[in-house]
């Protein structure tokens, strides 16, 4: 400890062992009923305290009592157990009657489960160990021990001119701030202006930037015109406070929408410089048609594909998306032995990207696309082109179709827009799938749900023994009753590939394989930090998978070399996601 200022000895107990001396493991809460000034404990050994002025400690150091961070420059430290305490937690007595909860008094407990919190700063503890409260057993409320001793009114300027007062009888009272009825939080209210405030929406930032929208939002106590919320769809009350664009797109975020952690990066932008997600081109153009591309080191010209030999030309894929040349524009390298190419909405993906469905930027990463990832939203093991977000916690990795999802989504085989506007943890039945999914594209007109791993199925495919497109759809014609490849029955209510020239259906996963069309041989890949090869499963005689000691149908197998010789996997085994019919 540095800049440590001894003190003669505090006849305080240390919290550790007064936390100690009464553990119950049976109880998930313990009440806390031996006094903080007891010179000697029976049995335990007395520590001493030393009252400390680190101004080099911060808001970073953590309190061992109630276990939250923040314990400011003044506090008490134990030699013995040599950690920090706030001054709150230590001298905390064991009853207390707060202003925050008047009816009754507040026991100190121990809780061992994480299973309260603080009803004025809305926190729980973050570690297993003890976490001290103040609880009311009959109410069921609870202050840290800090938190019980701030004062009862609050002075924010920049959200209200007046000091606010602590209103201390729950109440169906509407928050200027937040347009919600919400009796849960603390609330504060100036008498003066008959304003009414949650204590967890005083502090709302001003100016943010949300992963919805382009645009920077500003937020404003009252809007013009009623609009719908571009983050759950549902109905702005322009009589209380929002979130609006700055550029007047007419775009309106409920307060607490916006402020959603999976909505907003936690940044309040007020008087940062306009900063542009999406600003860095991805190529140059260096002549007519020819560009250098910051991923290729050859120069690289347009091409206006035909519609024919498609098919033939299967082997010949994009390098970003790893999908076949299906017409339309491309790049391809001008050096004659090189088949890189890439199409054309592909050689302009933007190099910085802010995705709806993650707060914080993307950045496109080309270096290492012999790697196998996991798309963290269609949860499929990929290689080619993609985007990765390192900041907060862990790296993010997303492929280049999932990148390109916007709202409103345009899905060709429905009829309605649809749009990102899951509550916040609530998963939902993907409509073509079935799988249970966290985030889906929703119809806010019908009851559609859409997965990211479906969302992303090709709607237009090719099949070797049809010369025509086979588009994706939802099962209408009864008479349609056979897959063309399984042959099985198809079920009345499932999505399919159909030919509409021939009046042939495919099961989706018959038609693609366990293997995307996302997927194609290839060479010295690593997946999981291992060597392996994307090999073709077109012989006479199947490949046996080594996993589950069978021939099979997958069009691909992955193929790892050890020292026991070649191993071969069937997609479904290395893949997470798995598409039933």
């Amino acid at each position: 400890m540095s800049s440590v200022q001894h003190s003669p000895l505090s006849p305080l107990f240390c919290p550790f062992h007064r936390l100690h001396c009464l553990f119950d493991p049976y109880n998930e809460l313990t009440i806390i009923n031996i006094s903080c000034y007891l010179p000697n404990v029976e049995g335990h050994h007395l520590y001493p305290l030393y009252w400390c002025n680190n101004k080099e400690s911060g808001d970073e150091s953590l309190c061992h009592a109630c276990t939250f961070k923040g314990i400011g420059t003044t506090y008490y430290f134990c030699h013995e157990c040599e950690v920090s305490f706030h001054k709150e937690c230590v001298e905390s007595p064991p009853l207390i009657k707060s202003i925050y909860h008047s009816k009754h008094p507040l026991q100190l407990v121990q809780d061992e489960s994480a299973g309260i919190y603080c009803s004025h700063c809305e926190s729980r503890s973050s570690y297993q160990d003890a976490k001290l409260y103040y609880y009311c057993f009959t109410c069921k409320f609870s202050l840290h021990p800090v938190c019980a001793t701030t004062p009862s009114f609050l002075n924010f300027p920049k959200r209200h001119e007046h000091d606010l007062n602590f209103f201390p009888r729950k109440a169906d009272l509407t928050c200027d701030v937040c347009g919600v009825v919400d009796s849960k939080p603390l609330i504060y209210v100036c008498l003066q202006c008959d304003f009414v405030v949650h204590k967890n929406c005083i502090y709302l930032p001003f100016v943010i930037r949300i992963s919805r929208h382009d645009h920077r939002l500003s937020f404003a106590y009252s809007i013009s015109r009623i609009l719908s919320c571009g983050v759950c769809r549902q109905k702005v009350d322009e009589n209380y406070g929002s979130y609006s664009c700055t550029k007047d797109c007419s775009y309106t975020v409920h307060s607490r929408c916006a402020t959603r952690e999976d909505v907003w990066d936690g940044k309040e932008l007020e008087e940062e410089p306009e900063e542009d997600y999406e600003n860095l081109n991805s190529f140059e153009v260096v002549g007519d048609g020819i560009i250098q591309h910051f991923s290729h080191s050859h120069h690289m010209k347009f091409e206006k594909k035909t519609t024919e030999n498609l098919y033939d030309d299967d082997e010949k894929r994009c390098q970003a998306c790893i999908l076949p040349v299906y017409g339309g524009g491309v790049y391809r390298c001008m050096k004659s032995n090189c088949d890189f190419v890439l199409h054309e909405a592909c050689a302009n993906l933007p190099r910085t990207k802010q995705h709806i469905a993650h707060p914080n930027p993307f950045i496109l990463q080309v270096s290492d696309t012999k790697n196998i990832f996991l798309c963290e939203y269609c949860q499929r093991c990929l290689y080619g082109f993609r985007y990765v977000c390192s900041k907060g916690d862990e790296s993010i990795s997303i492929d280049v179709r999932c990148a390109a999802i916007s709202e409103p989504f345009v899905q060709q085989c429905h009829p309605h827009p649809l749009f990102l506007s899951n509550e916040l943890g609530k998963s939902r039945p993907c409509s073509i799938c079935e799988n249970e999914k966290v985030q889906t594209l929703n119809c806010i007109e019908c009851i559609f749900f859409l997965c990211f791993y479906c969302a992303t199925l090709p709607y237009k495919v090719r099949y070797e023994h049809d010369e025509h497109f086979l588009t994706l759809s939802y099962k209408e014609n009864e008479s349609l009753n056979w897959c063309e490849i399984c042959e099985e029955i198809m079920d009345s209510t499932i999505w399919l590939y159909t030919c509409h020239e021939c009046g042939t259906v495919f099961h989706i996963p018959c038609l693609l394989g366990k293997c995307p069309p996302y997927v194609k041989p290839a060479q010295n890949l690593s997946f999981n930090g291992t060597k392996c090869n994307i090999v073709p499963n077109n012989r006479l005689t199947r490949l046996i998978c080594y996993d589950c000691d069978g021939r099979c149908q997958d069009k691909l197998m992955l193929e790892f070399y050890d020292e026991d010789g070649r191993n071969l996997f069937c997609y479904r085994h290395w893949e997470v996601a798995d598409l039933s019919a």
